[in-house]
């Protein structure tokens, strides 16, 4: 565990020191003191989940968590490079995935995180978005024919409608596999009535796909 790196990291986010924060994420990994799983379980996930606001006005408060956001995500753009070269070790399984959260859902990180994850265990791995509406969700579908769709859900109130989400897909595409994740299905209870294949929680569960794929 990298405690060290990840106070200093929180310190840079804490005083919303956007360009520290991006250099010292970027220099562990050029430095190989992390890789970029490290850096993603150990630092940036932690940064947000564990996110308390110091003052007491929720508007400030609010927008700190947006901010800090924004630097997260910064953060993983500026890592897709080492990723890309990364991939020439990485055996492809030829299977494609989309990853996305569905209606109303706005929490994007952890869908780029899975969606980088799933590159380097061997998928053909992209993020179409957030909030994205059935019907693009459906028409991606016919036009690019995914062998997978991953939806990462946060809010429990979004889990109606990405049932209703995963009922026209096996509907018209019963094919495709569907992956379920986020905060939202932290317990499996959240999944009943759903139709889906896989429910995909951490990296070894994601591991655990490739390696089923791969076979």
């Amino acid at each position: 565990m990298h405690l060290k790196e990840f106070n200093q990291f929180i310190e840079l986010l804490k005083k919303e020191k956007k360009d520290q924060a991006v250099l010292f994420a970027m220099n562990l990994l050029e430095e190989n003191k992390m890789t970029v799983e490290e850096l993603y379980q150990e630092l940036l996930a932690p940064a947000l989940s564990n996110f308390i606001c110091d003052v007491d006005d929720q508007d400030v408060c609010i927008w700190k968590e947006h901010f800090r956001t924004a630097i997260i995500r910064t953060i993983l753009e500026s890592s897709y490079l080492h990723i890309v070269k990364r991939m020439k070790d990485v055996k492809q399984n030829g299977k494609k995935v989309f990853v996305l959260t569905p209606s109303f859902e706005y929490h994007e990180i952890g869908a780029i995180i899975v969606t980088h994850y799933m590159i380097l265990e061997g998928f053909d791995a992209s993020y179409i978005g957030a909030n994205m509406p059935k019907e693009e969700i459906l028409t991606a579908i016919r036009a690019f024919h995914p062998d997978f769709i991953a939806m990462s859900v946060t809010n429990p109130y979004n889990i109606v409608i990405t049932k209703q989400i995963t009922d026209e897909i096996k509907r018209f595409f019963p094919e495709v596999k569907i992956i379920l994740g986020g905060l939202a299905f932290k317990h499996h209870i959240a999944t009943e009535g759903f139709k889906y294949d896989y429910l995909l929680q951490t990296l070894d569960d994601i591991k655990k796909l490739g390696k089923e794929v791969q076979a």
